[in-house]
């Protein structure tokens, strides 16, 4: 009887001479994808049982959907990571509280900093971004909208596609083409949902968007080594979009130019602005073995 496979995509090589040959890496990767799937799918079935019509403005929906999605989508990963890989979590790029803080802020800057340059460039051509509400409202706002990007999107999307899956794509995979196969699984992810519940005129606008953003992230995940610096640029992005876009906190004149410069610098400008805070440009070829022990 033949051995088990060398071929990498098979990674059906068991732990030990006697130990059990995990699931095929299509099948595990299959498996998280339609996972991710039905853990957001079904919060639009969850979302007709409250009296509040879903929205982004911290209602109890939202709250419910950031709440849902978290609780479900880490165990989720970790039952994948134990299960299925048979490896530990550490293995996944995830460090502890103390050792997060920078590659997270590391993220946040590398969003931060390019949109910075972004809106002086929009105010130079005429935009204008001015409060419609008091400071307070705007502070104590923003402190609930990022608790709910961390929960709803920023964490478990993060752990799903630059943890879990980019962590599996690279030990069969050469580095850079895992970044483009997870950014790619990201986008039919992402803009599969949108479809589903916004009709196909959403296409052109969401494709574009998430595989842009998926490859940048994956490239953050590539130089940093660090899940917690995606999540930190993941939170950056979506706590501005909403801010300015959905929670009505500012008042956007000229918007197209605020999306053209704000928006669009820090995904031409976002790894850049990682490689110069870690002083690497990280190893894109070759792949990355993940051992048994972390």
């Amino acid at each position: 009887m033949d051995g088990p496979s060398d071929d990498p995509l098979r990674d059906d090589r068991p732990d030990r001479p006697d130990g059990p040959v995990r699931p095929n890496l299509f099948l595990r990767i299959a498996a998280v994808m339609a996972g991710a799937v039905l853990i957001w799918s079904s919060l639009s079935l969850l979302n007709d049982l409250l009296p509040v019509e879903p929205g982004g403005g911290g209602d109890l929906t939202h709250w419910m959907n950031a709440l849902v999605a978290f609780a479900l989508a880490v165990p989720m990963v970790w039952a994948a990571r134990r299960y299925l890989d048979r490896r530990p979590w550490s293995g996944l790029g995830l460090t502890g509280p103390c050792e997060a803080c920078w590659p997270f802020l590391v993220g946040a800057l590398s969003w931060l900093l390019p949109a910075a340059l972004g809106l002086g460039i929009a105010l130079v051509l005429g935009a204008s971004v001015t409060p419609s509400a008091p400071a307070a409202q705007i502070v104590l706002s923003l402190l609930v909208l990022t608790l709910l990007v961390l929960l709803y999107e920023a964490v478990p999307e993060e752990l799903i596609f630059r943890g879990y899956l980019f962590r599996n794509l690279s030990t069969a995979l050469s580095a850079w083409l895992a970044v483009v196969a997870q950014a790619v699984l990201f986008t039919l992810w992402g803009t599969g949902l949108w479809v589903f519940g916004n009709g196909w005129e959403v296409l052109a606008e969401r494709l574009p968007l998430f595989f842009g953003m998926g490859l940048v992230l994956g490239g953050i995940r590539l130089v940093t080594g660090n899940v917690w610096a995606c999540v930190g640029f993941h939170l950056a992005f979506q706590v501005a979009a909403q801010a300015l876009l959905t929670w009505v906190l500012f008042e956007v004149d000229g918007l197209d130019t605020v999306m053209g410069t704000v928006f669009l610098l820090p995904f031409v400008l976002g790894l850049t602005v990682t490689m110069m805070f870690v002083r690497d440009t990280g190893i894109w070829s070759g792949r990355v073995p993940d051992p048994v022990e972390g």
